[in-house]
């Protein structure tokens, strides 16, 4: 017996193409497909660091001046 273990987004359509590696001899085969149920629930979507960034900054505007960065990075500006 080959075990070939896969992880799948499913689309709308619940329809997928699955090509199997070499060592699956050819002929009659079972397959059993299992779907666990944590895969069901719905996960936040992933957003990006930039958003991330741009949606937690404040604007210093001119309360934070260069003599400041420098003290915290070690980098003259």
């Amino acid at each position: 017996m080959v075990t070939v273990r896969l992880i799948a987004d499913i689309p709308m359509n619940r329809q997928l193409v699955l090509t199997l590696p070499a060592e699956v001899p050819m002929g009659r085969a079972e397959l059993t497909v299992t779907v666990e149920m944590e895969a069901l629930v719905k996960k936040r979507p992933r957003t990006s660091l930039a958003a991330w960034a741009e949606a937690n900054s404040e604007d210093w505007g001119d309360r934070l001046k260069a003599e400041d960065v420098d003290g915290f990075t070690g980098r003259r500006f």
